[in-house]
């Protein structure tokens, strides 16, 4: 039988709820998983989308409702409400209800920005 002194269970201890805590501390501030709709640069799930001007849009342009137009330089896939919009929007859902259920632990003050710091947490 393994005998442990005083000293070596604290440490273990103090260890443990390091661990734990670190553990639980960065489980609270993770982004919400977007899914499919992460693939998109600009998405509009109920609605269409144009451009005006000259934009370099880097990733897929879709709309779920309606239809994207004028976007003349897409490094992506433009996508008219087709089954990649229909997952991405379904997707989007999601992410928004969590958000939406997410109990905030940080209250900003009523100037937002103006040289404050923000960290990780619900606002």
């Amino acid at each position: 039988m393994l005998a442990l002194n005083l000293t070596t269970m604290k440490k273990l201890l103090l260890l443990a709820t390091t661990v734990a805590t670190l553990f639980l501390g960065t489980m609270q501030a993770q982004a919400p998983v977007l899914g499919t709709s992460s693939n998109f640069a600009l998405f509009s799930s109920n609605g269409a989308v144009t451009n005006t001007g000259m934009s370099i849009i880097t990733g897929d342009v879709g709309t779920n409702n309606g239809a994207a137009t004028n976007f003349g330089n897409v490094n992506g896939v433009t996508h008219d409400a087709d089954g990649a919009t229909a997952i991405a929007a379904a997707d989007l859902i999601i992410a928004y209800n969590q958000l939406n259920a997410a109990i905030p632990n940080f209250f900003p003050s009523a100037l937002l920005g103006n040289g404050q710091t923000l960290t990780a947490g619900t606002y």
